[in-house]
């Protein structure tokens, strides 16, 4: 017995074709190819593979077991062919092979994994390598070339050799946990109520000085570069300190967290948002998959970031 003979792309596009829209014609008309070609690329197919795909005895073609049999492996098939051709497309233009990023922790999860799943689908050779960090330690990535592109909040201005470009403000709140000595107090706290806790704050892997956050007597601080352990233990009622508002909000709609107000502090200082930026060497050239993440991360420009408000 002869073995099969192996495929076409062609012959296992036409093929899905008709198992997808019912019947050659069609199949045809969605192809945009005259009926007598799809029919002979699916005779041509059977005469290759040696089996009968469809039963024509009735009004419209009826996948034998055989060809049912042969659905899954002809889409694999087809995905892959694909995948390779985009592949060398991307190769043909330049895109790069790897994509280097180190994002602030105070960004929001759920809007890097949107952009990213986006990328992924535009460029699905290019390999992502995410690094996240915190303040000074995501623009001193991108500058000695650890990190192509870097998303960062103001300490970008600090570095003269960083191009940026503005991408939303993310909200934060100050907050405790409501058995916290401060969580426990109603309405406006004095200032000097804050001195006696111990504040955690994210840790400034910089020589450059942190600002502070408004202006009253300033207590225990404790740092951190890790978000998940600021919040954790913020939660626990080991601290007091700022989050997003995002990764605070269903904590505070539990009543897990409660928010904070200080005496005397106007509402701007104490829930200033923390603006973002995407930072990248001006000496640096981006390739097209760079861009694109530039690109899309500058679409919400000006605004809040989505989830942050």
């Amino acid at each position: 017995m002869m073995s099969a003979s192996l495929p076409s792309i062609d012959q296992i596009t036409t093929f899905l074709a008709v198992v997808e829209h019912g019947n050659f014609s069609a199949a045809a008309k969605m192809m945009n190819r005259p009926q007598s070609s799809v029919t002979y690329a699916i005779q041509k197919l059977e005469t290759d593979l040696g089996i009968t795909l469809f039963d024509r005895s009735a009004r419209l073609p009826i996948l034998t077991t055989e060809g049912r049999a042969l659905v899954p492996m002809a889409r694999r098939l087809a995905l892959e062919m694909r995948t390779l051709q985009r592949s060398a497309d991307s190769m043909a233009q330049g895109i790069e092979r790897k994509l280097l990023l180190a994002v602030d922790c105070a960004f929001p999860t759920a809007r890097l994994i949107a952009v990213l799943a986006r990328f992924n689908r535009e460029f699905p050779i290019v390999r992502a390598r995410i690094t996240i960090d915190s303040l000074h330690a995501v623009a001193m990535a991108v500058v000695d070339g650890t990190a192509t592109l870097g998303i960062a909040g103001p300490v970008i201005a600090q570095f003269p050799e960083l191009a940026s470009h503005p991408i939303g403000m993310i909200a934060r709140v100050p907050v405790a946990a409501p058995d916290h000595p401060l969580g426990l107090m109603t309405g406006p706290i004095p200032p000097e109520a804050f001195r006696e806790q111990v504040q955690i704050v994210m840790a400034n892997a910089s020589r450059h000085p942190r600002q502070r956050m408004f202006n009253s007597p300033e207590g225990v601080i404790w740092r951190i570069n890790d978000m998940g352990f600021k919040k954790n233990a913020i939660l626990s009622g080991l601290a007091w300190g700022r989050l997003p508002l995002a990764l605070a909000r269903a904590d505070l709609d539990a009543g897990r967290l409660v928010r904070l107000e200080a005496e005397g502090v106007t509402d701007s200082d104490w829930c200033r948002p923390l603006p973002m930026h995407l930072a990248y060497r001006r000496d640096d050239i981006l390739g097209p998959a760079a861009r694109w993440i530039r690109q899309a991360l500058m679409d919400d420009e000006g605004g809040t970031l989505p989830g942050t408000n």
